[in-house]
């Protein structure tokens, strides 16, 4: 039996990577094979920050003018994390609560960005870009040292996580649904065993036929 899209969620991924990488597509199988009714975006974003931060600007609000209720949230990962967190904070209107999930997110990426200054292709697209010192600029000024909407947060840590110091995510989320496990790397290995609390939180049950 087929399902017509009822709910939606907005899939980011991080720096250099892409929808087919083995996240976005675990999380794509598992929505088709247990919530059929939840349609997830996933947009190709830009290597250059400020593009990646308009695109997902962009796509958050027209799906969240679109269905309302029915956009149930942005799972980020990495740098998709950040992204999420500023579209969250920043973008959504006053009365609404999408939720975020967050794995492994970013929560600095203006002080590791300086390691990565100049050209780039991203393996997936095999686009290339340049990182540039004004690109480090403009993700340095949407940094955000506190939170406030700390309830819509479900935030994924593995502690050995080789890119990012996992400490200062718990720090920023830690008012928030803050899951930590130890050992893993970034790519966050227990991404599958997640899934279901992930879905949970972001209720993929409801509107279902």
């Amino acid at each position: 039996m087929s399902f017509a899209p009822q709910a939606h969620i907005l899939y980011l991924h991080g720096f250099l990577s892409s929808p087919m990488s083995a996240k976005a597509q675990q999380m794509r199988t598992y929505l088709a094979q247990h919530f059929p009714h939840v349609q997830m975006h996933s947009p190709q974003l830009s290597g250059v920050p400020s593009e990646a931060v308009e695109q997902a600007s962009q796509r958050f609000s027209a799906l969240q003018n679109a269905y309302g209720e029915r956009f149930l949230g942005v799972i980020g990962s990495s740098m998709g994390g950040f992204l999420t967190t500023h579209l969250l904070e920043n973008i959504s209107a006053p009365n609404y609560k999408p939720k975020g999930v967050l794995i492994n997110p970013a929560v600095a990426p203006h002080i590791l960005f300086p390691n990565y200054l100049g050209e780039h292709i991203n393996p997936y697209t095999k686009q290339a870009f340049t990182l540039s010192d004004t690109d480090v600029h403009a993700i340095k000024a949407l940094y955000m040292p506190t939170i406030q909407r700390t309830d819509q947060y479900q935030v994924w840590l593995e502690t050995e996580d080789e890119v990012l110091d996992y400490r200062l995510a718990e720090t920023l989320y830690a008012d928030s649904d803050l899951r930590i496990t130890q050992g893993g790397d970034h790519s966050f290995q227990g991404f599958s065993n997640a899934l279901p609390n992930i879905c949970a939180f972001l209720a993929c049950e409801r509107f279902a036929q």
